[in-house]
């Protein structure tokens, strides 16, 4: 049986994985497009996002890079278009995500946190951490990072030993080793691959295409895979999500309450999270670096 489900899941994941990866390689990045970013005077910003509803301009939660920190006064404030071309099938599903979280996920994590002791929710967001920092290791590899590959595969044989299982993380606090999650996501942003377009996933929430292509990879190929069998396997990657969910469901039921259309609201909330990843580049030996693909990590945000 359980070589029968390695066989199946890593072909459905390949298939659906190929799919999105292929359509955000398709799509070039706002600052690829001519049609999709034009240059402004530094200063200012403006979110454009095209829909089959037509064309919607919001303002950016972050307008400017501070010169303060790009240490050269360079502001790499742009116009950027966003494109929601599969808005006809992220509505659906957001519909559906909606109404699951109002009557099951939600009062489900709400009781959750109210039963589950502090201490054991760390231990266990601390347990999912640790059995992932095989793919941290991998994904710095393929970007080039070897130092923090090495600390990742130090953190996990530390955590998994001394930490028992994971539960506890003496690679941070004895050590000082601190976790960096790197994903497929981010490896692909180091090879200049484009976000796609705007993606809702049935239960897990907002995402794009290349982030889409990088959950489900890993979640086919997550090291859990290799040492459960199904179900088995299935019920603790859903429970990881449903903890990795539970502290920012009063977060998404109050967003929720204060919008007509929620689905525009969490959509345009993601984007500009984009647009501020992308006016806040990573900061490489003290210099600011303009990225050339925007960031996919948003915010905090419940439907993520």
């Amino acid at each position: 049986m359980r070589s029968h489900y390695f066989f199946k899941m890593p072909i459905v994941g390949a298939v659906l994985s190929a799919a999105l990866f292929l359509s955000a390689c398709s799509s070039h990045s706002p600052e690829q497009s001519e049609n999709q970013v034009q240059s402004t005077n530094k200063t200012q910003s403006e979110l454009v996002i095209n829909s089959s509803h037509g064309s919607q301009t919001i303002e950016p939660t972050v307008v400017s890079y501070p010169a303060e920190k790009s240490g050269q006064g360079v502001s790499f404030s742009e116009n950027a278009a966003f494109e929601d071309p599969l808005e006809f099938i992220n509505r659906p599903i957001f519909a559906f995500n909606d109404k699951l979280f109002e009557y099951v996920l939600i009062p489900a994590a709400k009781g959750y946190t109210k039963v589950v002791p502090d201490p054991v929710q760390n231990s266990v967001g601390n347990f999912f951490s640790n059995i992932r920092e095989p793919l941290n290791a991998l994904n710095q590899l393929f970007q080039g990072d070897v130092g923090d590959s090495g600390k990742s595969v130090g953190r996990f044989l530390i955590n998994s030993t001394v930490g028992i299982l994971g539960f506890f993380d003496p690679a941070t606090s004895w050590f000082e080793i601190d976790e960096k999650v790197s994903t497929i996501n981010d490896t692909l942003v180091n090879y200049d691959v484009g976000y796609g377009s705007y993606l809702v996933l049935p239960i897990l929430g907002q995402s794009d295409l290349r982030n889409g292509f990088s959950t489900i990879t890993e979640s086919v190929f997550h090291p859990i895979q290799y040492a459960t069998e199904n179900p088995e396997t299935l019920y603790i990657q859903a429970y990881g999500g449903f903890h990795a969910f539970s502290p920012e469901a009063p977060t998404y039921e109050q967003l929720r309450s204060e919008t007509d259309d929620p689905y525009i609201f969490f959509r345009n909330l993601y984007m500009q999270s984009m647009l501020r990843d992308q006016q806040y580049p990573e900061l490489k030996n003290g210099a600011a670096v303009k990225p050339t693909n925007i960031a996919d990590d948003a915010p905090a945000s419940p439907q993520e």
